[in-house]
């Protein structure tokens, strides 16, 4: 007994008296957290039943939300801590890779409103390339940064709180990875690499994909490290029931949890006397019901509950779950000063464009908030599948290490789109849109767009942008532009004619974006109108009687334009501003054929109060001056839903036109749900005009109104609507579009 007690004291002496006492007078309890997606979420029930009865745990794995869950726990988060974490966080826009609307560049925003919605494809050595997942995991992986800035410094996951290690599944090898080492917010993020959802990461020479796939309840990993006593949670998924099975997604799935069954069975019947596996009754809460998760964490403690007794068999007395609290924290983080800037270059053709955003960063003290909005700039700008980022010390300075990775399934892209309209009253079209996009031409982001349209609209524009400045603030865009439609002359409603317009245009535009709401550019331009009679009586020889038969002019000049949008969607706005000033001057010193000024303004007001949500508008179109050039370039439309409803779209043209407009939109499905299909009940009023003369503008408004349904697509908004305008003009509206419009 001497020797014994000898013994006890001289390891209290070297590894500490409470540790050693643990280690030796109790069995080492090990929990396991399987995977689950949010019905992992039920694992934080499960710990806080575990702080109530003081049991301690020594050890802890976990695969996909198990890993989450037992990662946060393993650095020293308490389960209470987690709840409110999970409850914090916006699953919705987490899943979102982008950043939110306000924030993405400016050219991003006008991109979405001239093609809302369209599929992006790669081009890669010459072929088509799809992206490995529905979700890069870009917001994923700093939400986990941020979480876990504790560990920053902690290389061996023995070294947390907690022992911990992550199961990942190398899907090139089809093996078991297990992370005891490393970077703990990317071993977690590995293991939740969901396929198909969840793009798979690179790390540490594997091609990651979710652990669940090999390993989904890890209990030999937690006999591995040395685990006596076992607390199992399986929250897998169950098998679906034959009438379930009616989709080929439904088949792939019900193979894919049929296989994780089979593998998490064979390691539960491994499990001993002295183990306790807990499986809450989840019910209905699917793996993607993340809005969900207040009830999972109820449903997990159930199960703890359910099982007290069992449980108690592990717990300590309060004077040694307070030693085990004492060391159960997190390790503390005190912000660095950020001495230097490294920006790696071996994944990403553009990581000088990622160094100006984010220059400023240096000789600032750290912030992981104002950081990650840095990020979320740079990311928006849209090549990138990742842009990840590390505090590294140098002597004695801390800096900031950025690695941004290009999109594996690029850096060239193709963007397709496909827009129908129907008035039901034999006036239809279409629009097809292709974009080649070719990305990273050299390292501070240059690139060039081409695109091509068919329809209503016939369009080839080719545009090379170099960004350019301390931060990428400023631009440089030469482009060419090719632009062709009908347009119809208008007498009190009624069309008596109808014109080929075709537009000729080479310009250089320089550009200036101080931050993600406003851009400020200027142009010099020249070119060449012409519009062809179609339809219509063309004045005959010797008679004043009729319309002419052709129209032509050259233009040159300067434009002027300013743009402010903080919207928050581009589709069904909630909140947010746009305004949109443009001045177009055409000199004949710049060889237009005529002077002329043309004057463009376009305001939308979003503001929502619940599920209700109004968009306030106005637009005004304005040129002075004579000659063709009014006659033509200074074209304007009005038509279309919410655009003068009863009239069909772009039916009305003029050389100035205003319009006031007031739109309600109520959503009718649930806003908050992961995965809901954004349905829309309104309608507008409206009042508007067309005039030939500026001094008329204001005269003989015409008021209008519609009433719509909206649906949200990944195609773009559809709306199904009906229009009526004064003088009795109405129109039906089957249509892809938005209730935004660029100025043109």
């Amino acid at each position: 007994m001497i020797r014994l007690v000898t013994l006890l004291l001289l390891i209290a002496t070297c590894f500490g008296a409470a540790d050693a006492f643990a280690q030796i007078a109790r069995p080492k309890t090990c929990l396991v957290l399987g995977g689950g997606g949010a019905r992992g979420a039920a694992h934080i029930g499960v710990l806080k039943v575990i702080e109530r009865e003081h049991i301690p745990i020594d050890c802890i794995t976990g695969t996909s939300m198990g890993a989450i869950v037992g990662g946060l726990y393993a650095a020293g988060y308490s389960a209470t801590e987690i709840e409110s974490v999970l409850k914090s966080i916006d699953w919705k826009d987490t899943f979102n890779d982008d950043p939110p609307r306000e924030e993405l560049p400016m050219r991003r925003k006008e991109d979405e409103l001239r093609f809302l919605g369209g599929i992006e494809l790669g081009l890669r050595d010459g072929k088509i390339a799809l992206p490995r997942g529905a979700i890069q995991g870009q917001k994923l992986q700093l939400l986990l940064r941020r979480l876990l800035l504790s560990t920053l410094r902690t290389e061996d996951f023995d070294d947390l709180p907690i022992p911990f290690r992550s199961i990942a599944t190398d899907i090139g090898k089809g093996e078991k990875v297990v992370f005891a080492k490393g970077d703990l917010a990317m071993a977690i993020r590995a293991s939740m690499s969901v396929p198909a959802a969840f793009a798979p990461i690179r790390y540490q020479g594997h091609l990651l994909v979710d652990g669940g796939i090999v390993d989904n309840v890890p209990i030999e990993e937690a006999r591995k490290l040395g685990g006596t006593h076992l607390i199992v949670v399986n929250v897998g998924q169950p098998l679906a029931a034959e009438d379930e099975l009616t989709s080929p997604f439904a088949i792939a799935n019900q193979m894919l949890t049929a296989m994780m069954k089979r593998q998490t069975d064979a390691q539960l019947r491994t499990l001993g006397p002295a183990d306790v596996l807990l499986v809450p009754q989840l019910g209905d809460l699917s793996s993607a019901a993340f809005d969900r998760t207040p009830e999972a964490v109820t449903y997990g403690e159930r199960a703890a509950q359910a099982q007290l007794s069992a449980l108690q068999a592990f717990a300590v007395s309060a004077a040694d779950y307070a030693t085990f609290t004492a060391h159960h924290r997190q390790k503390p983080f005190d912000p660095p000063l950020i001495a230097f800037l490294d920006v790696l270059a071996g994944r990403s053709r553009t990581a000088g464009y990622v160094r100006q955003r984010l220059s400023d960063v240096v000789g600032t003290r750290f912030d992981p908030t104002k950081l990650e909005n840095k990020i979320g700039l740079a990311y928006g700008e849209g090549s990138y599948e990742r842009i990840t980022y590390d505090l590294v010390p140098k002597g004695e300075q801390t800096g900031l290490q950025v690695q941004p990775v290009d999109k594996g399934w690029g850096p060239n892209f193709l963007r397709l789109g496909l827009r129908l309209s129907d008035n039901f009253s034999g006036r239809n079209n279409y629009q097809l849109f292709t974009e080649a996009n070719f990305t990273g031409l050299n390292s501070l982001g240059g690139e060039s767009r081409n695109r091509i349209q068919l329809g209503q609209i016939t369009e080839l524009y080719s545009e090379f942008l170099q960004p350019w400045g301390t931060a990428g603030e400023f631009y440089l865009a030469p482009y060419l532009q090719y632009k062709a439609y009908n347009f119809p002359l208008n007498d009190h409603g009624f069309d008596i004619a109808e014109y080929r317009r075709r537009r000729t245009l080479g310009a250089v535009e320089f550009g200036y974006t101080p931050d993600a709401s406003w851009q400020l550019s200027s142009a010099l331009e020249y070119g060449k109108d012409a519009a062809h009679l179609r339809i219509g009586m063309p004045t005959s020889p010797g008679s004043e009687a009729g319309l002419p038969k052709d129209v032509s002019s050259d233009f040159g000049g300067v434009v002027l334009r300013a743009v402010y949008d903080d919207l928050d969607q581009a589709a069904f706005p909630t909140r947010g501003l746009r305004l949109d000033v443009s001045e177009e001057v055409l000199l004949t010193q710049l060889g237009s054929s005529d002077a002329a000024r043309i004057a463009r303004l376009r305001w939308d007001w979003a503001l929502s109060r619940g599920q209700n949500h109004w968009l306030l508008g106005a637009s005004i179109n304005t040129a002075s001056g004579s000659g063709a050039n009014v006659q033509i370039a200074a074209l304007s439309q009005l038509g279309g839903l919410a655009n003068l409803s009863g009239y069909t779209e772009n039916q009305l043209f003029a050389s100035q036109t205003a319009l006031l407009r007031a739109v309600y939109y109520r959503r009718m499905t649930n806003a908050d749900a992961l995965f809901s299909v954004p349905l829309y009940l309104g309608g507008s009023l409206e009042a508007g005009g067309l005039w030939n003369h500026r001094q008329d503008i204001g005269k003989r408004m015409l008021g209008a109104g519609s009433v719509f349904v909206g649906i949200d697509t990944f195609l773009g908004p559809i709306f199904l609507g009906y229009g009526y305008a004064q003088g009795g003009h109405t129109a039906a509206y089957l249509t892809f579009g938005s209730l935004l419009r660029a100025n043109e």
